[in-house]
């Protein structure tokens, strides 16, 4: 066993039975947390759940083989100790090389912490300006820029960094700063509308700000290839080598993905790879899949792609979303209230780019409007978000399929008479979810979850919205199971 110390004062002393994390100040423990984390979120293999509960959490200390952990509040606590005890001693333990039995208390820190706000116009950084130049003048960088097929508008400072894209962000910056060096390759991956070519043009545009002579080409791989079958078919073999090879300073490739299929481009891309990593020149490689997933590609090639960094774009999270909404807006110079960029963050959750063409609609709406005022159920209806639409596509089954796979129980004791504290209170969120998100009156739900009248609804009903209104941490998991009955497909 193994572990991966910090430069400063955590030490392992290592012997034939024990291996031991000796703690001295507050960043021993944060960092022996976040190693303790990474292995926790791959163990439960359930997202949500992840970043409901361990998401705020700290370590406060490990003494005499009891841990203490910090939370939010008391509900925070009592999930964590009947849900995830085990789970997480065992992975603590063997962190930190003892047995170690796990408590929690009520941080005062963490209790603290402010909910999420929008950002004010003067905390967010516009595009710069064509103008707003390190070195050259404006001219210059737009030729470069067209010159290497570079999307102006996107601009390290316009990418919205979160939790799902911070890591991709870091990186990005740090090759910019020092293509050829800091890593090499940059390979991105993700669904499509994350931001991978964002950021990719972002690097590019950096480096002709720093210097407008780089000679950067951005190209899809499918473009690579056919320029090569191009050059073979009119014996321009070398020309097309020496542009690839020779007369570029960062090579950004796109949809990597489609390599898989041509055996002579992987050929041609590894020889050119090898030749650019060699000259310390910069290649950007973005995809769908990471290296491992990509089928049908040469492992000479894919152990390349793995030999710099390899960092994922993840769909953003609520306070995501609305922050790339807030200032999105902003760069159209157009305020809307707060609570439809909410309702939109709550409802568009897929990719970036719907995200963004739901707030285009909006706007539109509201320039129609004029002063008449644009209501929440305005916008649902127009995105098709209303419960009328939500109810064709979201079934009674699959709300209760999707609360019962969170508590971990059977949707027949949803629908059944037990009433333990832990299927009521799942009984109620389901309640609770087809009233107020499907808007099914209160005798329908009755008969789905099989209650003999809707009194019973109604008391659900009340006590989870008043759980919502007094619970951080409840109010962020029913937001989060809400969110995933558009993620998780239904059978």
């Amino acid at each position: 066993m193994s572990k991966n110390c910090p430069d400063h004062s955590a030490i392992f002393f290592s012997s034939s039975f024990t291996l031991i994390y000796i703690m001295t100040n507050k960043e021993d423990y944060l960092d022996l947390w976040k190693i303790a984390l990474a292995q926790i979120e791959v163990k439960l293999d359930n997202p949500t759940q992840f970043k409901t509960w361990f998401s705020d959490t700290q370590l406060i200390e490990i003494t005499n083989g009891k841990a203490t952990l910090g939370v939010k509040n008391h509900y925070c606590a009592d999930w964590l100790r009947r849900r995830h005890q085990l789970i997480i001693e065992n992975t603590l333990s063997y962190v930190y090389g003892e047995n170690v039995l796990v408590d929690y208390k009520i941080s005062e820190e963490l209790a603290n912490l402010p909910m999420p706000t929008i950002a004010t116009p003067k905390s967010i950084v516009q595009n710069p300006s064509l103008l707003d130049l390190h070195n050259g003048n404006a001219n210059e960088l737009y030729s470069a820029l067209t010159k290497a097929k570079l999307n102006s508008k996107y601009t390290l400072e316009s990418f919205v960094v979160g939790e799902s894209n911070k890591m991709a962000h870091a990186a990005a910056v740090a090759v910019a700063e020092n293509p050829g060096t800091a890593y090499n390759p940059y390979f991105v991956y993700g669904h499509t509308g994350l931001g991978k070519t964002h950021i990719a043009h972002g690097i590019g545009r950096r480096v002709l700000e720093k210097n407008s002579k780089a000679k950067i080409i951005y190209i899809p791989a499918e473009g690579f290839m056919n320029e090569m079958v191009k050059a073979i078919k009119s014996g321009k073999n070398i020309q097309f080598r020496e542009k690839y090879r020779a007369e570029v300073d960062v090579l950004i490739i796109d949809d990597i993905q489609y390599i898989s299929n041509w055996g002579s481009t992987q050929t041609e891309f590894f020889n050119t790879f090898n030749v650019l990593q060699a000259a310390n020149k910069q290649i950007i490689i973005i995809s769908d899949r990471s290296p491992d997933e990509l089928q049908d590609l040469t492992p000479r090639l894919r152990s390349r792609f793995q030999g710099g960094i390899v960092v994922e774009m993840a769909k953003p999270d609520f306070e995501h979303r609305l922050a790339i909404l807030q200032k999105k807006s902003i760069q159209l110079n157009v305020k809307l209230a707060k609570d439809l960029l909410e309702y939109i963050a709550r409802n568009i959750i897929d990719n970036i780019r719907e995200l963004e063409g739901a707030l285009q609609t909006v706007v539109l709406m509201k320039h129609v409007a004029g002063e008449n005022k644009l209501t929440v159920e305005d916008v649902a209806k127009q995105l098709g978000k209303d419960s009328a639409t939500k109810r064709k596509k979201i079934s009674p089954q699959h709300v209760l399929k999707i609360v019962s796979k969170e508590f971990s129980i059977s949707v027949v004791d949803l629908k059944g008479s037990r009433r333990t504290s832990e299927i009521a209170l799942a009984r109620q969120i389901c309640m609770y979810i087809l009233r107020q998100e499907l808007n099914y009156k209160l005798e329908e739900i009755a008969q789905i979850l099989n209650r003999k009248d809707h009194t019973t609804v109604i008391h659900g009903i009340d006590k989870i919205g008043s759980k919502r209104l007094t619970d951080e941490s409840f109010r962020t998991q029913l937001t989060n199971l809400t969110e995933n009955l558009n993620t998780y497909p239904q059978n």
